[in-house]
């Protein structure tokens, strides 16, 4: 999965492309949509089917001894009253984005109303063709939308940092983690350089953040246990951290 900076920034790329097929081939505007959401769709497979970049192979994780297993990850979520608030926080922001609807309609159709006063104006500043005039004037909509978003969840307090990806359930191998449910995505070992390991002994759970890519957080009741083995086998070069309990030495998976 894309993490949220690449998200926005295939939502400006996305916003320039539209603005450019609404200038020249309007009839396209349909295509456009469809073949971005192809992309998006394709794009999620690919990463969620494939390791992290170790160079372990899916069939390597799978195969590989068991050190931890917990199938009941989701049920063991859905009692941290945290994670509920930031489950709902993002559903707030998906709420926003939809009530906005109403006025992206408006400001969309209010660019075709303007067109003739923005051919006159630019063709008074040197720019006469109307297809760059429309470009121009479709970029400013996109972003004027993208702002109101922003701004709007800014104001009513909704989160503007995904919350984490929590699997139903998950196994953890020497080689790596392989998820429960969705897609079946598997984690290879050693984790990027650069990602961090978090421990909440309190709330029963240990997060990975990985370089790209959303926050990971692995519910279970032996927290302790799962963050020696992720810390042990799977960290080369990043960070790990605690909270919520005392801190022990990693490897020791007697507990």
């Amino acid at each position: 999965m894309l993490s949220e900076k690449g998200m926005l920034l295939l939502g400006q790329v996305f916003m320039v492309v539209l603005a450019f097929v609404l200038a020249v081939a309007p009839n396209l505007y349909m295509f456009a949509i469809l073949a971005y959401f192809a992309l998006i769709f394709g794009f999620s497979i690919y990463r969620s089917r494939s390791g992290s970049r170790s160079g372990v192979s899916r069939e390597e994780i799978e195969k590989s001894p068991t050190l931890l297993r917990e199938d009941k990850a989701f049920e063991l979520a859905m009692g941290d009253e945290h994670y509920i608030k930031e489950v709902s926080g993002q559903a707030k922001t998906m709420l926003v984005s939809f009530a906005l609807f109403p006025v992206y309609w408006i400001i969309f159709r209010a660019a075709y109303a303007v067109k003739p006063q923005a051919v006159q104006f630019f063709a008074r500043h040197g720019i006469t063709d109307e297809r760059i005039v429309m470009f121009i004037v479709w970029v400013a909509v996109f972003e004027l939308m993208f702002l109101l978003n922003q701004a709007l969840r800014r104001v009513m307090g909704g989160s503007l940092q995904a919350a984490p990806m929590v699997p139903s359930g998950f196994r953890v191998t020497r080689k790596g983690i392989v998820l429960k449910g969705g897609l079946g995505q598997v984690i290879g070992f050693p984790l990027p350089s650069g990602s961090e390991v978090e421990l909440n002994e309190s709330r029963g759970f240990v997060e990975i953040r990985m370089p790209k890519g959303p926050r990971l957080r692995l519910y279970t009741r032996k927290a302790r246990k799962l963050y020696d083995i992720i810390t042990r086998y799977g960290l080369q070069a990043g960070e790990s951290g605690e909270s919520g309990g005392n801190k022990t030495e990693p490897g020791d998976e007697s507990r």
